[in-house]
């Protein structure tokens, strides 16, 4: 199972590069972001050298509806699901998805691939917690998997811990070096760590393995904008917009970087081939009042963040 890391949308004033950690979900475009504070980290970090322990799944089920697969009942309760009803899960609504592997799990807690595809599911449906107990679950049973190290990356940082997040996508990407996507994850992780230098070092280093990959160029380009160059934040932006592949939140950085350089008219040409009207010029507006008001908070913000 591959791993995409997405590019991501920003918080406006702050530029605090969010994960859109392929696995990470990123929202479909919408307004910008404004100000909010970077969550802390609260958990201890898992070694690197070796998976971290934790108990096995709660009986309880995830909030929500239950899966429409046939109930354990049906198929027998200590039977796994088969490879075919494993598959037909995968199609399935997120709820319904973490609730199925769950159950995979509670039928053989030795089960990696129900570990690591629960807690995908887990930390797309926000339960972040629960997404790094069945990575770590799985660990036990697969340490050398770089998905499974991955995910608990993921679950990790969908939960503001970014330094644990950081060992383990070292980890991951010391097992798969050739994964462009693990690499472009450090750089963001580093961005939230504030080491521009060493996001760099991370972001070039995924672009050797990808070059013309838009969200790595996205990521790449926030990364740019936070450290204070928005002209070569913008050409890096562009770059990752002429990719056919390029999603949305691509266009929508560009958008903001643009209007960041007082080019509110074509930053709002572009915000609105994703956003409603309305929505992009709200946007505009509030650039506006940001950069023109009686403080120039853009750069009041990035003098907070170096100081």
């Amino acid at each position: 199972m591959s791993f995409r890391f997405r590019a991501r949308q920003i918080p406006l004033a702050t530029l605090s590069l969010s994960l859109g950690l392929v696995c990470l979900s990123a929202p479909p475009a919408q307004a910008f972001p404004f100000f909010g504070k970077k969550p802390e980290a609260t958990a201890k970090t898992p070694s690197a050298k070796g998976a971290p322990r934790v108990q096995g799944p709660k009986a309880a089920p995830v909030d929500g509806p239950s899966a429409t697969l046939p109930t354990q009942e049906q198929t027998g309760a200590s039977k796994p699901a088969s490879a075919k009803e494993r598959q037909a899960a995968r199609s399935l609504d997120m709820i319904n998805q973490a609730s199925f592997w769950l159950g995979e799990l509670e039928k053989n807690p030795s089960d990696a691939e129900a570990a690591l595809e629960g807690s995908i599911a887990l930390r797309k449906i926000g339960s972040a917690e629960r997404a790094v107990q069945l990575a770590a679950m799985g660990l036990q049973v697969k340490g050398e998997s770089p998905q499974l190290w991955a995910a608990l990356a993921l679950g990790l940082v969908s939960g503001g811990e970014n330094e644990p997040a950081l060992q383990a996508l070292q980890k991951a990407a010391a097992l798969n070096p050739k994964d462009s996507n693990l690499q472009s994850a450090m750089g963001v992780v580093y961005d939230r760590l504030d080491r521009a230098d060493l996001a760099a070092t991370a972001y070039e280093a995924a672009l050797k393995l990808a070059p013309d990959d838009a969200s790595i160029l996205s990521n790449y380009g926030l990364s740019i904008a936070m450290a204070g160059d928005l002209k070569k934040a913008e050409d890096m932006l562009r770059r990752a917009n002429q990719s056919p592949l390029a999603p949305p939140q691509a266009r929508q950085n560009l958008a903001l970087i643009v209007g960041l350089q007082g080019r509110f008219e074509e930053s709002e040409r572009l915000a609105s081939r994703d956003l409603p009207p309305s929505v992009a010029s709200e946007n505009i507006a509030y650039l506006k009042a940001m950069l023109n008001g009686g403080e120039n908070r853009w750069t009041q913000l990035r003098q907070e963040k170096t100081n």
